[in-house]
This record gives C-alpha cells, structure tokens and sequence, in this order.
C-alpha cells in the first residue's frame, strides 16, 4: 500500500511499524488443509492482512466456505496475525513469551498503555525501562499466551481506539 501510494506521488498513510511474535502457539497453514502451495501462499498473504476481529472473521468465514473448517494451527497463524497488528497499533514492535510471562516491548513506553493494562490485569504486569523497554505480563491462571496478550492489548487500546 505505502509503494502504491508513493508511486501515485502520495504521502503513504501514517506507517505502522511491524511487531514480531515469539510464542509457543502452533501457527500454520498444514498441507492436509489446502495442498496446494499457491494457494497456501494467497491465504498466508491474507491473513497477515488482518487488522480488526471483522477481519479475522471474514477469513474465518472465508476458509470454510472454501476449504472446510480450519484447523486449530490455521486459527493459531489468524489469532497471531490479528493481535501482531493490535500490538502494532500500541507501538509494541516485538512480543517474545519467557517463561510465563510476555514481554511487550515499545522504542519508548507509552506509560498511559502500561498504566490501562495495569489496571485491567492487576498486579500482573510490571514495566521495564532499561535499554530494551518492555511491558511483562503474566500469563493468566488457566489462559493460553495468546488469551493473555489478547487480554493485554485489549486492556491497552484506548476506549476511543476499540472496535475499530
């Protein structure tokens, strides 16, 4: 999108930076589910386009009418994808699970961010301003890390921000 607008001599909208995600969540599309491998290609590129629950749920929507019910890796790689971009939006560029905690780093923290997550989840997050500042959030009693960071973001987004 940023290249489409430059070459039509536009300013690219307001650029999101990219957020990794390391964690122990299985996030694939597995051959038994769509063999071929340009088709796999297409719905990997369409669901790393996912931005908001509408999105996920129209791929969601999408997989069945076409391929039948995802498996539990295929709605891994969407969850992963949709909380990659929420994350994104917050300014958090790296999400890395140690242990059983997740570690939300930002280039500089957004203390208001912190402060929405701390209330919403107390007691399970703490903040780290070192060279590498990060936000650790403890996973949830009888939550997956992906429950968790759901939980965190969403406690995060400002109420202007959510649903959109």
């Amino acid at each position: 999108n940023e290249a489409v607008a430059m070459m039509k001599g536009e300013a690219p909208e307001n650029p999101v930076e990219e957020c990794t995600v390391d964690m122990q969540v299985q996030a694939h599309i597995p051959e038994s589910y769509i063999d071929s491998t340009a088709l796999r290609l297409d719905v990997y590129r369409r669901i790393a386009d996912i931005k908001t629950y509408e999105d996920s749920s129209d791929v969601v929507d999408e997989l069945i009418d076409r391929f039948g019910e995802p498996p539990a890796a295929v709605q891994g790689l969407i969850d992963v994808a949709l909380l990659r971009n929420m994350a994104a939006e917050l300014g958090i560029y790296e999400v890395k699970q140690q242990q059983d905690s997740l570690l939300l780093y930002q280039r500089k923290l957004d203390l208001e961010v912190g402060a929405r997550m701390s209330a919403a989840m107390k007691g399970r997050v703490m903040v780290s301003a070192g060279a590498k500042p990060y936000f650790a959030v403890k996973i949830g009693r009888n939550l997956t890390p992906l429950d968790t960071l759901r939980e965190a973001l969403e406690a995060g987004t400002p109420e202007e921000k959510k649903g959109n």
